[in-house]
């Protein structure tokens, strides 16, 4: 572990890292377990219902652990039982493109797919092309990305359309994406402007970063070609062996800290990284980004964008070229809707009064604003509200814990079980189902986190 000492760049290194996510979280867990937190109370005696549930899940849906699906943004494109990536892998091979140029491809649209991973307001609906099917939420903005990657909408070559590369999306209009997601005055969503942008700075990191996205034409995809020649990469017989520390700040650099830069409380150049008074050891928000040189051991890193690619396109690497990738265990579950919204619906976490009543306002508030998203009454919260950080430390904890303890009731390892899996087909899905049932006209989350400038976590 990187010593402490107030404000340093090693302080900073280290909330820049993998490792200091799940040190930072357990933090606030281990906060929680002498009552010391500030927004939330934990009662323990749920937490053998959240193990037992998950369990119930997995034996429900899967009749072994293997066939549990990895963690991805892959799964969406799997909406209505049509395996769409699987079925462009068989086009490019028909067209004689070797196992590299399908993975780089893959990469390419599963990066757009994560930095477009918005959730839409109910009413928004896309129309399939090919099939004229009807899509909402996650799962029409994931076929909607594939018809405009289709298409070529990301590439700027019409040869060579199925590419996303930098020129086509700095080229990418705000008016064409809204049309390519089928806007229109009575289906749109809030939260796309910054999508958009999300979409330009990462052409511009393409275009800067050639190192890892490559010389002439700048891709996500590219970035293979980075890993493959870099020299901690291990040619085995089943294929390259790669280092989980050596694609880490590659991913750093598509969105995340950027995203920060303009947060209100956020840590501009650390990312997803946020300020907790329940490791503090003091009542302050610590909402200044000036505490950040003062006292950094206070501060708790997530890095969820970053990770969500990562568990992402480790899927084609690991399925096409045969690739395993060393420190994979470094990852940690995601503080999203569902695994966050799992801990509050099961009962185990329950907003402090105070806090809850602060949420409810405002919800209200909020729903006076013109163009907000009619939802069922929720707590809401900005991204930056310190509510919010020791939520989402929690869930990462907590959930770190159960996956160990349900790996423990069905007698797994984590090579037999792993993380990935166990998010997939266990608390991801618990989290989902359980909020179809506490909220069954929107399935939102139990506290909502305000859209605001940035906030892509």
């Amino acid at each position: 572990m990187v010593p402490y000492s107030n404000g340093t760049s090693a302080d900073k290194s280290f909330l820049l890292s993998l490792n200091s996510v799940r040190e930072r979280c357990f933090k606030v867990q281990e906060a929680a377990s002498r009552n010391r937190l500030k927004h939330f109370d934990v009662d323990p005696t749920k937490l053998e219902e959240m193990i037992q549930f998950v369990v119930l899940i997995i034996k429900r849906d899967y009749d072994t652990p293997s066939e549990i699906p990895p963690y991805s943004r892959w799964r969406h494109f799997d909406v209505g039982g049509r395996p769409r990536l699987n079925n462009l892998l068989q086009t490019w091979a028909s067209l004689g493109q070797d196992a590299l140029e399908q993975t780089r491809k893959l990469i390419d649209i599963l990066v757009i797919a994560c930095l477009m991973d918005i959730k839409p307001c109910q009413t928004w609906t896309y129309t399939e092309k090919s099939t004229g099917r009807i899509f909402k939420r996650k799962d029409g903005i994931a076929v909607a990305i594939l018809d405009m990657f289709v298409n070529g909408v990301f590439s700027s070559d019409p040869a060579q359309p199925h590419r996303v590369d930098s020129e086509g999306l700095r080229g990418l209009t705000f008016e064409a994406l809204s049309d390519c997601l089928q806007f229109s005055d009575s289906n749109s969503f809030v939260g796309i402007q910054e999508r958009h942008a999300a979409l330009l700075h990462l052409g511009h990191v393409l275009q800067n970063c050639t190192d890892y996205f490559g010389e002439a034409i700048h891709r996500p995809g590219n970035l293979m070609d980075y890993l493959l020649r870099h020299p901690t990469t291990i040619k085995t017989k089943k294929g390259p062996l790669i280092s989980i520390e050596t694609l880490w700040p590659v991913v750093l650099e598509m969105g995340e800290l950027w995203a920060a830069e303009e947060n209100v409380g956020g840590t501009p150049g650390l990312g997803d990284v946020w300020p907790c008074a329940a490791i503090a050891g003091s009542t302050s928000s610590l909402s200044s980004t000036d505490d950040l040189n003062k006292n950094t051991i206070t501060y708790v890193a997530f890095h969820k964008l970053t990770q969500w690619i990562i568990y992402s396109i480790i899927e084609p690497m690991e399925k096409l070229l045969g690739a395993t990738i060393e420190g994979t265990d470094l990852l940690t579950p995601l503080p999203d809707y569902c695994n966050g919204g799992f801990l509050i619906d099961t009962g185990f976490l329950t907003l402090k009064p105070e806090d809850h009543e602060r949420g409810i306002k405002n919800y209200h508030a909020n729903s006076l604003l013109p163009y907000q998203p009619k939802i069922e009454v929720a707590p809401m919260f900005e991204m930056s509200d310190p509510v919010v950080t020791e939520w989402r430390a929690l869930t990462v904890a907590y959930l770190d814990i159960v996956a160990e303890r349900v790996r423990q009731s069905l007698r797994l390892t984590k090579k037999q079980l792993s993380l990935s899996q166990l998010i997939q087909g266990g608390t991801w899905s618990a989290g989902r189902e359980l909020a179809e049932i506490s909220r069954p006209n929107t399935h939102e989350p139990p506290i909502v986190i305000k859209t605001d400038k940035r906030v892509i976590y």
